[in-house]
């Protein structure tokens, strides 16, 4: 439909402009008739066919093959220098639009070349008949139109690629925002859930087991926060102003991991701040050993640009799913690296690296 509209307004301009320069050289149409040598009738015919086909090639022109163009073309060069054969070389102004016509239709280099090769001929059949006056203004006006016209052409055509890169980058922006707040939604939503399902089940089995209710209001008042906090974190992710640490998942991962029943081993020092990355590396590990690996223990090592998660459970079998797919896009983005490997006593371990010179605030 766009190629359709865009055929038929450029069918109206070329018509339209060659309505209007035709009528601003009526005077010289009529002299170029009543100087050409073919009879009244056939010059009538021949200017008609040689206009018609002017104002219609710059429109077809991309409907056509690259044959069919240049065969189009050499048609009406060969149409307009015979008019300017009949009626002399004075009249060589008709070759412009033929020129023009051209321009629009053939590569620029070639363009030009037909364009020398135009007045190269009009210039010799000038100096072969003697009839020099006034043709070398003539021969200027004629190559400043058809390069005039070439030069637009390609400017539109630039402009147009600009535009289609403009849109481009446009949806390929559009489609790699969604793909982030895709992986967000999952990081969040996959660890957080996982959690309270996990809290939850801890609460019941405490009730049905023992009655406790002390130690099962405990549960659900973790579950209470850890339900406002991810509720917080789903807020933020939409606003685009949540912050994920390092420091801040080593915390998370305690609680998640207690409430499996999963033993933790942090580092001593949990550093202030950190990777957003690596912080987001932490929560997947621990979110899968929680849902998969049957782990009894976890230990988490740390350094500069650095995270391990090492479990002890059942790493066979381990294929990476959406969430490891996601981390692993995201390390990418940060010029890092995800590695998984069989942990030497058993289990899994997860290994996420940044640049240390990326570090995105860690100390």
């Amino acid at each position: 439909m766009g190629q359709q509209q865009g055929t038929v307004r450029t069918a109206l301009l070329a018509f339209g402009l060659t309505a209007l320069f035709t009528a601003l050289l009526w005077r010289e149409w009529e002299r170029a008739a009543a100087d050409s040598a073919l009879p009244w009738g056939a010059t009538a015919a021949a200017l008609g066919a040689y206009l018609v086909g002017c104002a219609a090639l710059p429109a077809v022109a991309p409907l056509l093959g690259r044959a069919a163009r240049t065969g189009a073309c050499a048609l009406l060069l060969v149409l307009g220098c015979g008019l300017v054969a009949a009626a002399g070389p004075q009249h060589s102004w008709i070759t412009m639009f033929a020129l023009a016509a051209c321009a629009t239709a053939l590569p620029l280099a070639l363009s030009l070349g037909a364009t020398a090769l135009v007045l190269a001929g009009v210039g010799a059949a000038a100096l072969a008949t003697g009839r020099t006056e006034g043709q070398l203004g003539g021969l200027v006006v004629i190559a400043s139109v058809s390069v005039a016209v070439a030069l637009a052409v390609r400017l539109t055509e630039a402009n147009a690629e600009l535009r289609r890169g403009r849109d481009q980058a446009a949806q390929l922006a559009v489609l790699r925002e969604r793909e982030r707040f895709s992986r967000d939604l999952h990081d969040l939503l996959g660890h957080s859930l996982t959690t309270i399902v996990v809290k939850a089940g801890a609460g019941r089995r405490i009730l049905e087991a023992t009655g406790d209710t002390v130690r099962a209001a405990a549960e659900l008042r973790e579950l209470e926060d850890l339900g406002r906090r991810s509720l917080a974190e789903v807020r933020g992710a939409v606003a685009g102003t949540r912050r994920v640490t390092l420091a801040g998942e080593l915390l998370r991962a305690g609680a998640a991991l207690s409430s499996a029943g999963v033993g933790l081993r942090t580092p001593a020092e949990v550093p202030s701040g950190g990777d957003e990355a690596l912080g987001y590396a932490v929560r997947e590990a621990v979110t899968n050993v929680v849902r998969h690996a049957g782990a009894t223990r976890v230990e988490i090592s740390t350094g500069p640009g650095w995270v391990e998660v090492r479990d002890d459970g059942c790493a066979e079998g381990v294929v990476p799913g959406t969430g490891l797919s996601g981390l692993e896009r995201r390390l990418a983005e940060r010029g890092g690296a995800l590695t998984l490997s069989p942990s030497p006593g058993g289990g899994l371990t997860v290994r996420a690296e940044v640049p240390p010179d990326e570090d995105g605030g860690r100390p």
